[in-house]
């Protein structure tokens, strides 16, 4: 309670404040004036609305006779017009709902969806997935118009224009959650209820079919006989329509706001495929744009939802905030927790051809013998000395297709026999002869390399007595032709193998035929050595063995056939000398048996397929003013575009950027959501990226809370070399003594090329990796580099 003094000797003037506050950032005066005068007094108080400012408040007090004037007292005369100052009426906040009027609502909005609680009175069980629509309405005083003058003659009073009063309405639209809380409160009870935005929710509960078409249609696989040219090429499914759709199942429409980063990206069928069956809509986004750094906000305006999605340091909207509109209350908060020292961003991996290994010639250990093996089709001859110093081995190679089809083997020597003849010992030499020769022809299938079907070995063996009489021959296969002396024929063998595959790649059938020579005859085998006759073959033994695989149900069986001759000898019945030798043909034996493991299988490679190296496609960004040891790590399955890779990587890193968090009170709610840029207007208005921002009506009062959130300045760059695993995979350029050397990735670019060294690799075992076999090592501490036992060479 205080005094007006007013301008004349009348009374003092008593004007009661009542005070009530309906939080803690407004306070209403209720003010009455009682008094008998007429007229109209202007007075002035101050209030604290900051600790270290007072803003001046002025009020109009007008004051009339409360009784009559007494009998035979004149009224009193009136005064002139006074200055007339208009105040603003308080503003007066209610909040209404389907459910009855609210003793309070309070709304909170941090872009991941609106809630809501709301305090009734009574007891109210809520309808659960009831909607209901929160009304907020404001009524003020705003606007002016008119003036006020005094009496004619009397002095012309400041112009001043009444306040016109206007009335102002928000609607929230929620859903009633199943969660309630009835209390006692001073008058009876009343009940609390909880409000949200089922879209919110759906994002992360929906379960989505899948959305990309050629997960649900594949493209049917050709067969290896379909040509090239025929072939129908690999779908690809656009990123964005495919999110658009996750995010509507969830009741949402979507916007990129800002620029769309993956407007024209797309998954690519086989290399880079993606699927939605059984994902909900938050994971199809945690793939896609959250994995590149934007933020979500969801937005409900009116009865519908809309998902924004934000890149970095975009927002969606502003406003302009003054700073009379900020009362004292806030804080202003340092970020940097969330800040990693590096961000690494994988993409699909990088596809580059195989090293030319006819350009390394020069570097192999052995250059010669390197591109005698490298060479897809070549011919060539090696000549050794034999075991024995005495001759030498001509060995003849053909390779065809990069597969070894001819082998040819002839050992030449010098031979000296001895032999008795009539008591004396007859010596003959015999100077480069043929003693042994073994030739070998395969076929493989033409477009499947690993699958033989057919191959010939034949041996031949000679023999050299004081008898032969040598005959010259032409021999030699593959680039090396030349003569030899060959003797008697000693030795003749045959032996032939033809296999049968099915379409899928197992062996069905096995045919292995043999010839066999098992005598040989000569005339006059014990006369006079001129008398002898050249050894020549008698007679062969021949055999067929048949095997054929055939699944059971359980497993696999064999089942074999064997026939071929037996060679009997015929005796003279008499002296029971043998006579002769004959063949007996017919089937000798046969059976089923239960196999152990399936049939040998090949994987044939697609001859429409180009083998290429996959390699880590990684691209590390770092900040030296990052949390050391904290990184994060992002995966993107729709590109190998080491550039988009880089961007991306540095949006992340905006995304996680340190940044100052400014909270401020309102006196009253604005036209303020998530996601939001406020502006200041005035050196005094709240300015940043709106994060979370809610208010709460009670009481006749409105109040509001914004956080938001302002970038500070930082460096990145890009890291080279650093996003290799710790299992390496290379390819094998050439073997050495004790491992290989491979063609190393260092992880390292010259733009956009990979950068190769090569590198010795420790190897262990009695068959390393070939040329151009992949093969996994590890930096050992103890021994360096070395093979961890796995390698070759993937088929498409």
């Amino acid at each position: 309670m205080f005094n007006v003094v007013t301008r004349r000797t009348a009374p003092r003037v008593t004007l009661i404040h009542e005070a009530a506050a309906t939080s803690l950032q407004e306070v209403q005066f209720a003010h009455y004036a009682r008094g008998g005068w007429l007229g109209h007094e202007e007075f002035t108080h101050f209030a604290s609305t900051q600790p270290w400012e007072e803003v001046e408040l002025v009020h109009d007090a007008f004051a009339f006779l409360t009784r009559p004037a007494s009998p035979g007292q004149p009224a009193p005369a009136p005064r002139p017009a006074l200055d007339i100052i208009h105040g603003v009426r308080p503003l007066i906040v209610t909040a209404e709902s389907p459910l009855g009027p609210l003793i309070s609502a309070e709304y909170s909005d941090d872009g991941a969806g609106p809630t809501a609680t709301l305090v009734l009175p009574g007891e109210v069980v809520p309808a659960v997935g009831a909607a209901v629509a929160i009304t907020v309405i404001s009524k003020g005083q705003s606007g002016r118009a008119g003036a006020i003058s005094g009496p004619a003659g009397a002095p012309k009073p400041r112009s001043r224009k009444p306040y016109e009063f206007v009335t102002t309405r928000t609607e929230v639209h929620l859903v009633l959650d199943d969660q309630y809380e009835i209390s006692g409160a001073r008058g009876g009870l009343q009940t609390t209820l909880r409000a949200y935005a089922p879209a919110a929710t759906a994002l992360g509960t929906t379960t989505l079919p899948e959305l990309v078409p050629f997960m649900a249609t594949p493209t049917p696989r050709p067969t290896r006989d379909t040509p090239c040219t025929a072939r129908l090429q690999p779908q690809t499914a656009p990123l964005g329509p495919i999110v658009r759709q996750a995010v509507a199942a969830a009741g949402l429409s979507l916007t990129v706001v800002g620029g769309d980063e993956l407007g024209g990206e797309a998954w690519t069928e086989f290399e880079m495929p993606y699927s939605t069956k059984g994902k909900s809509p938050q994971q199809v986004l945690d793939d896609t744009y959250l994995a590149i750094g934007y933020r979500p906000v969801i937005r409900r305006e009116g009865s519908a939802t809309r998902l924004l999605l934000l890149p970095p340091g975009v927002t969606e909207g502003g406003l302009q905030v003054s700073g009379d509109q900020v009362i004292s209350s806030g804080t202003r908060r340092w970020e940097s927790a969330h800040f990693p020292a590096s961000v690494t961003v994988t993409g699909a991996d990088l596809l580059v051809p195989l090293p030319r290994l006819q350009d390394l010639i020069d570097l192999a250990p052995d250059p010669e013998s390197f591109d005698q093996a490298m060479q897809p089709d070549k011919e060539w001859t090696k000549i050794v000395p034999s075991p024995d110093g005495k001759g030498e081995v001509i060995t003849g190679y053909k390779r065809v297709n990069g597969q070894l089809v001819g082998l040819y083997r002839l050992t030449v020597q010098d031979l000296t026999v001895q032999e008795q003849v009539d008591g004396k010992t007859v010596t003959v030499p015999f100077g480069r002869v043929a003693t042994s020769l073994e030739e070998t022809e395969t076929t493989y299938h033409p477009t499947c390399t690993d699958m033989l079907l057919r191959q010939e070995v034949r041996k031949m063996t000679w023999s050299y007595t004081v008898a032969t009489r040598t005959r010259t021959e032409i021999v030699g296969r593959y680039g090396y032709m030349g003569v030899a002396a060959v003797g008697d024929l000693l030795g003749d063998e045959i032996e032939v193998l033809e296999q049968h595959w099915s379409p899928e790649g197992w062996l069905r059938t096995k045919i292995q035929r043999s010839r066999k020579l098992s005598s040989v005859k000569q005339s006059e085998p014990e006369g006079e050595l001129k008398d002898r006759g050249p050894v020549k073959a008698h007679e062969y033994v021949e055999r067929l063995r048949t095997e054929d695989y055939l699944p059971d149900g359980l497993g696999w069986v064999m089942l074999w056939q064997e026939t071929g001759g037996i060679p009997v000898v015929l005796y003279d019945e008499e002296s029971l000398e043998a006579v002769r030798l004959s063949v007996r043909a017919g089937t000798l034996t046969s059976g089923m048996d239960k196999m152990d493991a399936a049939p040998t299988s090949v994987r044939c490679p697609d001859p429409c397929a180009v083998r290429k190296r996959a390699l880590p496609n990684s691209v590390r960004v770092t900040s030296p003013q990052g949390k050391q040891g904290a990184a994060v790590t992002r995966t993107v399955g729709w590109t190998r575009d080491r550039a988009k890779l880089e961007r991306y990587a540095r949006m992340v890193m905006q995304s996680l950027a340190p940044r100052m968090a400014v909270s401020r009170s309102k006196v009253q709610a604005l036209p303020v959501a998530a996601g939001m840029g406020l502006t200041p207007k005035g050196p005094e208005g709240l300015e940043g990226n709106v994060q979370n921002y809610g208010w709460k009506a009670e009481g006749g009062g409105q109040s509001a809370d914004v956080t938001v959130h302002l970038p500070v300045p930082y460096t990145a760059e890009v890291q080279e070399g650093a996003t290799l695993p710790d299992v390496h995979r290379d390819i094998v350029l050439f073997r050495q003594i004790g491992g290989v050397t491979v063609d190393h990735f260092t992880g390292r670019f010259n733009g956009q090329q990979p950068i190769f060294e090569p590198r010795f690799v420790r190897v262990s075992g009695a068959q390393p990796p070939a040329p151009l076999d992949e093969i996994e090592w590890v930096d050992d501490p103890r021994y360096g580099a070395t093979a961890t036992g796995n390698y070759g060479q993937e088929l498409a």
